[in-house]
């Protein structure tokens, strides 16, 4: 059964207003029609900006790691790059530019954790990798995982290593 209520009464119930239905069928369709914006954006693991910022830790690390290529290393980070290493302590500017030995020439390797890249983006400023390393040295058992935050801001078309955060050195799993 309908209430009736009077035009001039402020408070109507549902079934008496007539511009319920219709707000109603309004609301729901801004939320259908803004569902797909809210998921549009790259998985963490998946999609454009995941597959760039893998390729730039590729990169990175073959300029550190293989090639020892000092102009590549150097070019990949702003010029005012923080490194923080929770063994060696903090570096900045031109201190974390600069490549300062070859790993490869000490048998030193980097090998990515599978699964363990994750990227956030960071609106107005470029985005926020994540992931697990091993290292380890030919010659000698064992080897050593630690875990890593790289910020990435965006310059143009270029993707430039702003802060890295190293931490949490230890045996890695493979020694047990």
């Amino acid at each position: 059964m309908r209430t009736h209520t009077s035009p001039n009464t402020p408070h109507r119930d549902r079934a008496g207003d007539s511009n319920f239905r219709g707000r109603q069928c309004l609301v729901a369709a801004v939320l259908a029609a803004s569902a797909p914006v809210c998921f549009a954006q790259d998985d963490v693991r998946s999609g454009p900006l995941y597959d760039g910022l893998a390729r730039m830790d590729s990169a990175l690390f073959e300029a550190a790691f293989i090639s020892c290529d000092a102009a590549k290393f150097k070019a990949i980070f702003t010029e005012d790059a923080e490194f923080y290493h929770d063994r060696t302590g903090a570096s900045f500017g031109n201190e974390v530019r600069t490549l300062k030995s070859c790993p490869r020439d000490n048998g030193v390797t980097r090998t990515l954790v599978p699964g363990s890249l994750e990227v956030y983006p960071m609106q107005g400023y470029g985005a926020l990798q994540i992931g697990r390393h091993i290292f380890a040295k030919a010659g000698e058992p064992g080897s050593e995982v630690a875990q890593f935050v790289h910020l990435w801001k965006r310059e143009g078309d270029t993707w430039k290593l702003a802060r890295v955060l190293s931490f949490d050195h230890r045996p890695s799993a493979q020694q047990k």
